[in-house]
């Protein structure tokens, strides 16, 4: 059994690390079925250094998608999110529809809730990844 780091500072680097391991392996559908480019990782760090979140990004220009799996780590962000985008409308992070989330008091450093996240976007919004639908307020429960 893993023990897990007791020093904040290598948890954070651990679960940054896993998020980018495990978001990209269970979200490669969205290139693998669907045609996707990506995924594109970029990160936001303040000037002292700390990075506050990671980004995965998933675009289909053809069928004007975008598609961010963000983690915001930082104490008054949310946590893990997935959001949709039509580019040929907006990019900005207000524009975008959240489909899923889970906060970050809900995970854990191996971020483990990325599978049955993933599944619950392949199997609830495959219309809307394929570019047949749009729409504006789903219900992004996780459950």
């Amino acid at each position: 059994m893993r023990r897990e780091p007791s020093n904040p500072g290598a948890q954070h680097h651990l679960k940054r690390r896993n998020f980018i391991a495990q978001a990209t392996e269970h979200f490669r559908f969205l290139y693998l079925r669907h045609g996707y480019t990506g995924p594109e990782h970029t990160f936001t760090q303040q000037a002292n250094g700390s990075i506050t979140s990671d980004a995965l990004t998933y675009t289909h220009p053809s069928i004007d998608r975008l598609i961010v799996l963000r983690n915001a780590y930082h104490p008054v962000d949310y946590g893990f999110e997935v959001q949709f985008y039509r580019p040929s409308i907006s990019t900005q992070p207000a524009d975008g529809v959240l489909f899923f989330g889970v906060l970050k008091e809900d995970q854990d450093v191996a971020q483990s809730y990325l599978e049955k996240a993933a599944r619950a976007v392949k199997d609830r919004f495959t219309r809307t990844i394929d570019g047949h639908e749009w729409e504006e307020r789903p219900n992004p429960t996780n459950e």
